[in-house]
């Protein structure tokens, strides 16, 4: 059986992953509307600050030299604690795998098939999914090539095609809300989306040829921009108002696009760049839960063996999560404090005691070589 090292991606292929999993569930659900004209300025201070936890990422993927990710934190920290810190990874990945599931089939409720079960929906999100990630990492990149193309040509004709409906002074005024309110927005942000890259923590390692500083770094300039577009097209289009009213704004957007005098209504590519970004982030979260699972299972080997356990524990939380989709968005106030143990407490653990290591075995390496034979 093959592993994530047998069929390594480039650092190129690896930023499409990246980009395509930051716009993600952003697609339809908009990039936190609430601050309304204001969101642009929120996304760039939220861009600023993840760029210290994008460093700490990079640095933890420079300490494993190559290695597998989950390798060395139990060569880090040890047996239990290490499958401790591993479990907790593993939890996060899987529940951000089936958070995204249930906004898809919440999303397909409301706006295409009211009358439609979500169960069938999930399940069929997820078996494509999961065969992506039985398919393991390379099929992945190559899918997000096709994906990313897809979805930021689909954005493209979005924005030409709601030139015309948009008006510049939906911007005004600048600054309008409080500091407070701007940066607890951008503390939104940086939660959902940016720091849900935690998930590509195992599988930079993946891309044999190419430095995980400019992976990351890369990833996000060229999702901050992606998202910015988004931010704007939205605003600019529907008003702050309406922008922060919408469950869905981009969908609700498109719905107004009108292509010459003959086409219009075409909101359903707005539904195509959901599936599309979604699928990949599904079936990164989900393969790099299953990575984290074999490791604790002792089953590196065998990771076709725990895709579909896995399969069924998604769906189970899929259906467990919410009630309905007034308490999904409601959960959005909640998700920064939820996932921030998960996002930056432990990584920077496990990056200080990298560090630690790292300068124990420097430390140890030069002693040895100061004393005489």
């Amino acid at each position: 059986m093959k592993t994530i090292h047998d069929n390594p991606v480039s650092s190129r292929e690896m930023v499409r992953m990246i980009i395509l999993f930051v716009f993600g569930s952003s697609v339809v659900m908009g990039v936190n509307p609430r601050t309304m004209q204001d969101a642009w300025i929120c996304l760039l201070i939220a861009a600023a600050i993840s760029v210290p936890v994008f460093f700490i990422y990079a640095r933890i993927m420079h300490l494993m030299d190559g290695k597998d990710f989950f390798t060395c934190v139990l060569d880090w920290f040890g047996g239990i604690p290490g499958r401790i810190v591993i479990a907790l990874l593993v939890w996060y990945y899987l529940y951000l795998a089936a958070v995204v599931v249930r906004n898809f089939s919440e999303f397909m409720e409301i706006v295409a098939m009211p009358e439609t079960p979500q169960v069938p929906m999930m399940i069929s999100f997820l078996l494509v999914s999961a065969y992506l990630c039985k398919s393991r990492i390379q099929v992945i990149s190559q899918w997000s090539i096709v994906g990313l193309c897809i979805t930021v040509g689909i954005m493209i004709i979005t924005v030409l095609s709601t030139v015309a409906s948009m008006r510049p002074q939906n911007l005004l005024p600048i600054l309008e809300h409080s500091p407070p309110v701007m940066m607890k927005s951008s503390f939104e942000i940086f939660a959902f989306p940016f720091a849900e890259c935690v998930v590509f923590l195992p599988l930079i390692s993946a891309a044999k040829h190419g430095s995980p500083y400019k992976i990351f770094f890369k990833g996000l300039f060229y999702s901050t921009l992606v998202l910015m577009v988004i931010i704007l097209r939205n605003v600019l289009t529907l008003g702050p108002q309406l922008m922060e009213a919408e469950y869905f704004p981009s969908y609700s957007c498109a719905r107004i696009m009108e292509i010459g005098s003959f086409l219009s209504r075409i909101e359903g590519t707005i539904s195509i760049n959901f599936i599309v970004s979604g699928l990949t982030k599904t079936s990164l979260c989900l393969y790099s839960g299953a990575l984290g699972l074999a490791k604790l299972l002792n089953v590196p080997n065998k990771l076709d063996l725990i895709i579909m356990p896995i399969f069924l524990f998604v769906l189970m939380l899929c259906a467990l999560s919410y009630t309905d989709a007034v308490q999904m968005f409601n959960f959005l106030d909640f998700y920064p404090f939820y996932a921030l143990p998960f996002q930056v407490i432990v990584p920077v653990v496990i990056w200080l005691v990298g560090e630690w290591k790292a300068h124990s075995k420097k430390t140890s390496s030069v002693q040895t070589a100061s004393q005489p034979s």
